[in-house]
């Protein structure tokens, strides 16, 4: 019985040697602890270019981009064109006057754009100088499910790797989405101008937290092919719209 309590000690003994030098091999050599998700998706919103408007017609069908319009298109086609980084997608909305903006960024990108109805113009709700709350136009409810939707389908995240996605779309989706990456009412949309052609950037990072990059960037238009939904900055002879 000695001698086997005698061996037992000396087993415990090498185990109490043994394990700190496993533990410390184990470090050594197992594998590094997972790095943290560092993609970011970047949403480029980009107004549709300039259009004569006609009340009287189909909006979706009709109201396509004049003269104007389609230079404004062509300029901010080859400034995306130009940035240092590949496009992941080019949609529009179905509206006429953004799908065919779409359709000539897309030939400078050499991208052919799909489209989707969520990005279409609508009127969401929004504070009005004046105007009582319960007055809102009845299509107002219905704009603010669809514009959700596409927030919840675009601004999602893109964790293993960057993401650029352009978005050729409407003033009242640009500023709706804006209010929401800043994580301010969507009701304030109405306080901000935005020009025709102009690029809105939005990062939404791998925790789903966004941020502004970019608003209503117009460096890629001389003056005077500015136009804007109210008067803009002020300056140019170009036309509100």
């Amino acid at each position: 019985m000695a001698r086997r309590s005698g061996e037992g000690s000396r087993t415990v003994r090498r185990l109490t040697w043994i394990a700190p030098l496993a533990l410390a091999v184990s470090i050594a050599h197992g594998a590094e602890p997972p790095r943290p998700a560092t993609g970011v998706r970047y949403l480029y919103l980009i107004r549709h270019g300039d259009y004569d408007r006609d009340d009287r017609a189909d909006d979706r069908v009709g109201n396509g981009l004049n003269a104007l319009g389609r230079e404004q298109a062509r300029l901010v086609g080859r400034r995306l064109a130009r940035l240092p980084v590949r496009m992941t997608s080019l949609v529009s909305s179905d509206f006429t006057r953004a799908r065919e903006t779409a359709d000539i960024v897309g030939r400078a990108l050499a991208m052919t754009p799909a489209r989707d109805s969520l990005l279409h113009e609508c009127t969401p709700p929004g504070d009005r100088a004046g105007a009582a709350r319960d007055t809102a136009d009845a299509s107002e409810a219905p704009c603010e499910s669809n514009l959700m939707a596409a927030w919840a389908r675009y601004a999602r995240p893109s964790p293993a790797a960057d993401a650029h996605d352009v978005l050729i779309c409407h003033g009242n989706v640009t500023r709706w989405f804006v209010c929401r990456a800043l994580g301010a009412s969507t009701r304030r949309w109405r306080a901000m101008d935005i020009g025709n052609a102009s690029i809105t950037v939005i990062a939404v990072r791998a925790d789903s937290t966004t941020r502004l990059v970019l608003f209503s960037d117009v460096g890629h238009l001389p003056v005077a092919k500015q136009t804007w939904s109210g008067r803009g900055a002020g300056w140019g002879s170009a036309p509100a719209r």
